[in-house]
């Protein structure tokens, strides 16, 4: 594990993107930012702190910006947090999903780290939040219908495009690291076409513009669809948070 000379080392809350960062760190006081990772900042959940950093949407970015995250030496533990794709049915937005592991199709999982899984497991539900363990499926875009059911077969329980990657970097680094995940899209549903395509055009970030999307006349239905359960996976994102950091924090 590393550890740093000059500075006590915090967890470390890795986000794809600015809106899910935003909705896990909620109203936790601010501090100081962290320069050395380009934008971070500290965020203090009660009395426990915490380097809050967006990744970039993808693996390639995310393991850039994890990278970085390594070299400044100020994390010496990771949690994951973000949205992700529901593949198995009964699934809802906002279900939430502890990664035991990730990998793609027919490939053995990265683990999580087990202990930082356990007390995931164990601290959520007597916080209010039931979970589902298991592996989530790493993909290069944005899955649909056809490839969700064959991934939920498989084996996985959800799908993203971030979490193997972190996973493994922080695994070759020595830093335990899991993976914390709501669903956004379940079985049965896709990410409209238009917000993807926007969302891609901007870097991945779901910035205000596309939730304006809803004045399109093309997919609007779908597009209604998406605000609400966004707003639902993020919700439940910030009602997890204080109970993931403490758990993941009390991890030796």
């Amino acid at each position: 594990m590393r550890s740093t000379e000059n500075e006590t080392a915090v967890l470390g809350v890795l986000a794809p993107i600015r809106a899910e960062l935003t909705a896990f760190v909620g109203d936790a006081v601010a501090g100081l930012s962290v320069p050395e990772i380009g934008g971070a900042r500290i965020f203090e959940f009660g009395d426990v702190e915490a380097v809050g950093i967006v990744t970039g949407q993808g693996a390639r970015r995310s393991v850039a910006t994890l990278e970085r995250v390594l070299d400044s030496r100020r994390t010496d533990k990771l949690l994951i947090v973000g949205v992700a794709g529901g593949i198995q049915a009964g699934q809802s937005a906002g279900d939430v999903l502890v990664a035991s592991g990730a990998g793609p199709l027919f490939a053995y999982p990265t683990p999580a780290n087990s202990r930082m899984v356990e007390a995931l497991a164990e601290s959520l539900p007597k916080a209010g939040t039931q979970v589902r363990v298991g592996p989530l499926a790493a993909v290069d875009a944005l899955s649909r219908q056809d490839e969700k059911r064959r991934l939920g077969e498989a084996g996985f329980i959800g799908v993203d495009m971030e979490t193997h990657a972190l996973l493994a970097g922080a695994h070759r680094a020595g830093v335990p690291a899991v993976g914390l995940r709501v669903v956004l899209d379940p079985l049965g549903q896709d990410i409209p076409h238009s917000v993807a395509a926007l969302a891609a055009a901007q870097g991945g970030r779901l910035w205000p513009e596309i939730l304006g999307l809803a004045r399109w006349p093309v997919e609007l239905r779908a597009i209604r669809q998406f605000r609400r359960d966004l707003g639902t996976a993020l919700r439940t994102l910030r009602g997890a948070a204080e109970a993931a950091v403490n758990a993941v924090n009390e991890v030796a």
